[in-house]
């Protein structure tokens, strides 16, 4: 279960990186990806400290290898998506999709495509 929170600027970058992976992902290769790749610097330290954030809150999946722990996503971007914006509905909106639809159309309305898309979707 994900333990949702609003992830950095950052921990968003790393789990990017991870969510575009097909196979789990080494320490070393991460962190010779973010340093190479990105070109940050990062030490072992600061690059494990952003592994256990992300581990800890549910989002990767450390997993013991032959050698060495391998990384994962533990959950897709649309299903981290869909979370963080059911606890922003509920939140800040009281559970309410059409408080949330007014306020981010800036009570304007939807335009017809909008409202036939939605409809779709319900």
């Amino acid at each position: 279960m994900l333990k949702l929170y609003d992830l950095t600027d950052t921990e968003l970058e790393v789990m990017e990186f991870f969510w575009g992976q097909k196979e789990p992902r080494l320490f070393s290769e991460t962190i010779e990806y973010f340093n190479t790749q990105k070109k940050k610097e990062w030490k072992k330290q600061t690059m494990n400290t952003y592994l256990n954030h992300l581990t800890h809150a549910g989002l990767l999946k450390a997993e013991k290898g032959p050698r060495a722990r391998l990384y994962s996503a533990a959950c897709t971007r649309e299903d981290y998506q869909q979370q963080c914006a059911r606890k922003l509905i509920e939140r800040s909106f009281d559970n309410s999709l059409a408080k949330f639809i007014a306020a981010f159309t800036g009570g304007e309305g939807l335009s017809e495509e909008e409202a036939e898309e939605l409809k779709k979707l319900i």
